[in-house]
């Protein structure tokens, strides 16, 4: 997970700890290179069985004092001194140097975005390790800790430039790696998908404000399927589709809350394991009737369309002022394959069974579009249904303010 710009030395021994890049730590007074970067991945590897720190290695480094030094059981760290009060006298002596942020970085001056810290809100620059000029991924360990704690990934993860992205989530735990990033207006793709979010707006209402674009790295198995499927196909579209969140998440509203665990919300599932015919129909638009070519996944071009279905989406925003309604809608990859356009306003499951692919031997399509009346169909806007799972993925999603 950790990255860097500046690689250390070609022989430098790695962590021990499956999944860590970041070379061993060498106690500078001993010259031993140990099994790990630092305690806390010795701890990690022991299963948080790690004893305490004690003895001769682990006294306090207040000159006269012999006693240990503290140890937080809670994050791992160990302290250099037995206590705040002698950490304090320390300081007074001059016996402490600046920290991490102090000793690199200038107050007031600007940093490099490529280098900065990767914890939202934080202006410091990475911390470069002195023995090795190795480039850490946090300006320092308390961020670092920070970050994984609330699901953060270092800018890098995004793969692009750290300057692309306000801050990266590392998805839903326990499931296959996926990537979600804040875009910043720096993105080259942020102003493209706006501006196809307002072009797409065609219902008499008010343009809703684009408030975050977010970049979806969807799971390596659910790309490599839709990319075997487009190359059969082909005929791939760029098409919005709204719908819900579960009733606990803000995610994407409120942007500093990860993608939730509840595996009924439909924004984070869609996310961490893109789209599932299983739970078509299963919005209360669609039970309603609106599923009028068959149960299968639904996008239009139209994003005004699809903000019909984004309802449920929709939560007030506390932190903005004054506080206003957000909703959420993905920007999606559709391979349509060969459509079945059709002027009527519905079809019947056996219809659909005698049309499509994948819903019959017999069919001879991939997907069914339901004309509106500039092309001659019974719809107000188009719309394209396909049936395949692995027929469409998810590339942004998108949080607007509607009026």
């Amino acid at each position: 997970m950790a990255s860097s710009s500046t690689a250390p030395p070609a022989n430098s021994p790695r962590c021990s700890l499956p999944g860590c890049h970041r070379p061993c730590h060498r106690d500078p007074q001993t010259g031993i290179t140990h099994d790990y970067c630092g305690r806390t991945h010795a701890n990690e590897a022991a299963g948080g069985m790690l004893a305490a720190p004690h003895g001769v290695c682990h006294t306090c480094s207040l000159p006269g004092c012999s006693e240990p030094v503290y140890f937080d059981r809670q994050s791992g760290r160990v302290h250099e001194f037995c206590s705040l009060t002698h950490s304090e006298e320390a300081k007074g002596m001059g016996l402490i140097g600046p920290s991490n942020r102090q000793r690199q970085h200038r107050p007031g001056a600007p940093v490099d975005p490529s280098v900065r810290c990767s914890l939202p809100g934080c202006t410091a620059p990475r911390f470069v390790d002195p023995a090795n000029g190795f480039m850490h991924d946090f300006c320092g360990r308390t961020h670092a800790r920070e970050a994984s704690a609330r699901g953060i990934l270092p800018t890098d993860a995004a793969g692009g430039r750290p300057a692309d992205v306000d801050r990266v989530w590392s998805g839903r735990p326990g499931e296959p790696k996926y990537v979600l990033s804040v875009l910043t207006n720096m993105h080259p793709r942020y102003e493209g998908v706006k501006q196809q979010f307002r072009d797409a707006w065609q219902h008499p209402t008010p343009l809703p404000k684009v408030v975050r674009v977010l970049q979806v790295r969807n799971p390596q198995y659910v790309y490599d399927r839709y990319a075997s499927y487009i190359a059969s196909v082909a005929n791939e579209q760029r098409r919005f589709h709204g719908t819900s969140l579960g009733p606990h998440c803000s995610f994407g509203i409120d942007v500093t809350q990860p993608p939730c665990e509840d595996p009924g919300c439909a924004v984070c599932t869609i996310c961490s394991q893109s789209f599932d015919l299983s739970h078509a129909g299963g919005t209360a638009r669609s039970a309603g009737g609106f599923n009028r070519y068959g149960k299968g996944l639904y996008f239009s071009r139209v994003s005004s369309k699809s903000n019909d279905y984004a309802a449920s989406s929709e939560r007030e925003n506390p932190k903005s002022v004054p506080r206003g309604r957000y909703r959420l809608m993905f920007m999606c990859k559709v391979a349509a394959g060969a459509e079945h356009r059709t002027a009527a306003d519905g079809l019947s499951e056996a219809q659909v069974d005698d049309l499509v692919r994948a819903r019959a031997a017999g069919g001879t399509f991939d997907s069914v579009v339901g004309l509106d009346a500039d092309s001659g169909g019974s719809l107000n806007y188009e719309e394209t249904v396909v049936y395949r799972n692995e027929a469409a993925i998810p590339s942004y999603l998108i949080v607007y303010e509607v009026p």
